[in-house]
């Protein structure tokens, strides 16, 4: 192909649409100084910020139970609410975020938020200075998580219309990368803030972080374009999103997103309390809340690979099995010396069952979405409803799992002092509120799972898989159906991925995206779309 075929090419294919190409054409800002660069410093900062953002949300696991339950006098239920307010406050601020931006433009978004982050972590590290007070301590608790989730949602939302944007043909690549970013800030929080709180003090961890989010300002200001460089794409239409809740299967499939945030979120409130059943201390309980982290982050790299065999349905419904599995080995349910390895264990099963959840939920969202939003305007849009939807969902497992997880807790009679040296009937009686609690966790995740399996074409995927066991015959997966716009249409307006190849005949099939199709599959591209 020459080169000025090349340049009158028309793309094949985008599973995230942003901007129109006369958007792009007529689009005065110039990334050419990044390229070829090793570093690119606007990912840089994206990560290293991403980061920190969410090990100032976990990192209060570890310590902030035990201060608020034995200094201020909080209840496991009121310290539930601490953990789930911060989701609801992404939540609620989701749905007005899109005018903020359109006003004030997505740099100075950014910035607002690195200073609300900065202020809330303030906050949240002077409580220690009113543990005399419960009601004061209590509703700065609330306060500063309410607005600690809003300012993330207002980042991630940012950072995830600037992706696109810098990195047309890298969009999954370079969101995998901050995806990664996330898990790791998840992971070592608990563990930051423990090692810091034990060495300097309770309030040192948030100070730390507000200092780095303040000097977080600067790349930001420096790396990122003016907005008035850049033309967005306007949507003629808001996305239909409510047409959404209209499918048995998209509730379904929210439900399946919803149980299996929640089960890694439902303990975070009595956790460290177990643990000290064991005579194990808030540091060593911070490293063993990593363990899901930890395997969630091995197998992200696996689970692309698995999809290819398998289909999306049979893996989140297998997801919903072994985070059902892994729960129940959390609770005691044997022997004395046993119970501290099952809870292990059980954690290590709720980190796998995440990435089998997690990396087919929006390919299977946008599936499901298709039948119903049915408007030729938004046939490139499934995705971005699918992206929405999943956010929202793991959203409310994170608001609904610790609230609901401190109040069934304390409502079993799990609200007992276990440091320093307690009896063995105040051991008994946590080990069994903490018994009580897996088990109503268990059942909500059981009836998702059937809820799923039923209406959410679960029993296909199972189905496929015990025919391809019992033949030995590999059956297509259905990985990446296109629910745009055909490969084949030269009306197509979308950017090319990362690893598609254009020629009269081009064979698709990245092992590391999802959106695309399978393996080896061929299509005839017609010449007048070259």
């Amino acid at each position: 192909m020459s080169s000025d075929q090349q340049g009158d090419q028309k793309p094949l294919m985008q599973p995230f649409s942003v901007l129109e190409p006369e958007d792009k054409k007529a689009s005065a800002y110039d990334s050419s100084k990044y390229e070829g660069k090793c570093v690119d410093p606007r990912l840089m900062t994206f990560c290293i910020t991403n980061f920190v953002i969410n090990v100032g949300i976990s990192q209060i696991a570890p310590f902030y139970p035990g201060l608020a339950a034995d200094k201020a006098g909080l209840t496991y239920s009121q310290i539930g609410l601490v953990f789930s307010i911060n989701p609801l406050g992404s939540i609620l601020f989701s749905f007005v975020i899109g005018s903020f931006i359109q006003v004030w433009g997505r740099k100075k978004c950014l910035m607002i938020a690195l200073v609300v982050q900065s202020s809330v972590q303030i906050l949240f590290g002077c409580l220690n200075f009113m543990t005399d007070n419960k009601a004061l301590f209590f509703s700065m608790s609330l306060i500063s998580r309410f607005f600690q989730g809003m300012s993330r949602s207002v980042y991630s939302t940012v950072t995830f219309a600037y992706v696109p944007i810098f990195w047309p043909g890298e969009f999954q690549k370079k969101l995998a990368i901050m995806e990664t970013m996330t898990a790791l800030g998840l992971l070592f929080g608990p563990m930051i803030g423990s090692v810091l709180n034990y060495a300097f003090g309770y309030s040192i961890p948030f100070f730390v972080i507000a200092i780095f989010f303040l000097c977080a300002e600067v790349p930001t200001y420096t790396q990122l374009p003016p907005d008035s460089t850049m033309k967005s794409f306007e949507k003629k239409k808001k996305l239909p999103i409510g047409k959404a809740f209209t499918s048995i299967k998209v509730i379904v499939t929210i439900m399946n997103v919803m149980s299996i945030t929640a089960g890694y979120t439902y303990f975070n409130p009595f956790f460290v309390n177990h643990m000290q059943s064991f005579g194990l201390s808030e540091n060593v309980a911070a490293f063993i809340l990593t363990i899901p982290a930890i395997f969630y982050i091995g197998m992200v790299n696996i689970i692309p690979k698995i999809g290819k065999y398998v289909k999306k349905t049979f893996m989140m419904s297998l997801a919903l099995v072994i985070c059902f599995s892994g729960n129940m080995l959390e609770a005691p349910f044997w022997g004395e010396g046993n119970t501290l390895a099952s809870v292990i264990i059980g954690l290590i099963l709720v980190g796998v069952s995440q990435s089998f959840s997690m990396i087919p939920s929006i390919p299977q969202i946008s599936e499901f979405l298709a039948p119903v939003v049915t408007d030729p305007q938004f046939k490139n849009n499934l995705t971005d409803m699918a992206s929405a939807l999943f956010i929202m969902s793991m959203g409310c497992g994170s608001l609904v799992g610790p609230l609901l997880g401190g109040s069934v807790y304390d409502g079993f009679g799990g609200n007992v002092n276990l440091t320093g040296s307690p009896p063995q009937e105040l051991i008994d009686q946590e080990r069994e509120a903490f018994r009580g609690a897996m088990i109503c966790l268990g059942l909500w995740q059981l009836t998702a799972a059937t809820l799923f399996f039923f209406f959410g074409d679960g029993y296909k995927g199972w189905s496929d898989c015990c025919r391809t066991c019992s033949t030995g015959q590999q059956l297509p997966s259905d990985e990446g159906q296109q629910l745009t716009k055909p490969l084949n249409d030269d009306t197509s307006d979308d950017v090319m991925s990362d690893n598609d190849t254009l020629s009269s005949e081009a064979s698709v099939g990245n092992d590391n995206d999802l959106l695309q199709g399978p393996p080896k599959k061929t299509i005839t591209i017609r010449k007048e779309a070259l």
